[in-house]
């Protein structure tokens, strides 16, 4: 009976995690929560009518994708992205992204193309709705289905790892509407490289796809830092 409580009251916790956990995430990926935001694990408790505890636990899974800093002594804060960190991020995955296409050439197999077929029409609906959130979920699984292909599994599981500290990179399709365009039209030469099953242009274009996002979202980054200091002024 003890156990059979404390698998009940596990539960309920772990549920009340993921719910602040996409609450707090979807709030920073959208602009709700600026940079720089202070993270109140008291008021979002209160918020969210539970204890402290998983508010907690919810900001440590959100410190792990690179939305929050947690500060000892002195509390939570969406990050703040800086533009070296973000060319240094984006100048890593793109090798890395780049090679995992490369090596992908020759093992997609049809239904993995219909899947990636299936994905652009997706991506052409959430453009088509100024969807930049749901337009990020699909830019992930567009490239997460082609590293499936590559028989490395190592360098997927690099690529995840980074890409799983750098969900606030995210916020390019927000910062940068225009480059949820130049991104969809990139990811059809990517496509269309992979059925051609040349592997030097697949590299290629993955790569500059990465690096010109990576400038997308510092141009970002600068023109919000330029908003708020008008603001501030």
């Amino acid at each position: 009976m003890r156990n059979l409580i404390s698998d009940h009251i596990f539960l309920i916790v772990t549920t009340m995690t993921l719910r602040i956990y996409e609450s707090v995430r979807q709030q920073v990926l959208t602009g709700e929560l600026p940079p720089g935001s202070r993270l109140v694990i008291r008021q979002l408790a209160i918020e969210h009518d539970t204890s402290d505890i998983p508010v907690r636990e919810a900001l440590r899974m959100l410190q792990r994708d690179g939305l929050v800093e947690i500060i000892p002594y002195r509390g939570a804060r969406v990050v703040m992205l800086s533009p070296d960190e973000v060319e240094e991020g984006y100048l890593i995955r793109g090798h890395l992204e780049s090679l995992a296409t490369k090596t992908a050439v020759g093992h997609v197999t049809d239904e993995l193309f219909g899947q990636l077929e299936r994905c652009m029409r997706d991506m052409a609906k959430a453009l088509d709705l100024s969807d930049s959130l749901g337009y990020a979920e699909l830019n992930r699984e567009f490239h997460d289905l082609i590293f499936s292909a590559s028989p490395h599994r190592r360098l997927q599981d690099l690529i995840d790892n980074v890409w799983d500290g750098q969900r606030g990179y995210q916020m390019v399709f927000r910062l940068s509407p225009e480059w949820l365009w130049t991104s969809y039209q990139e990811h059809k030469q990517i496509l269309l490289a992979l059925r051609n099953q040349d592997a030097q242009t697949a590299a290629d274009v993955s790569l500059q796809h990465k690096l010109r996002a990576g400038q997308a979202l510092i141009d970002g980054l600068h023109e919000q830092a330029e908003v708020r200091e008008e603001k501030g002024a």
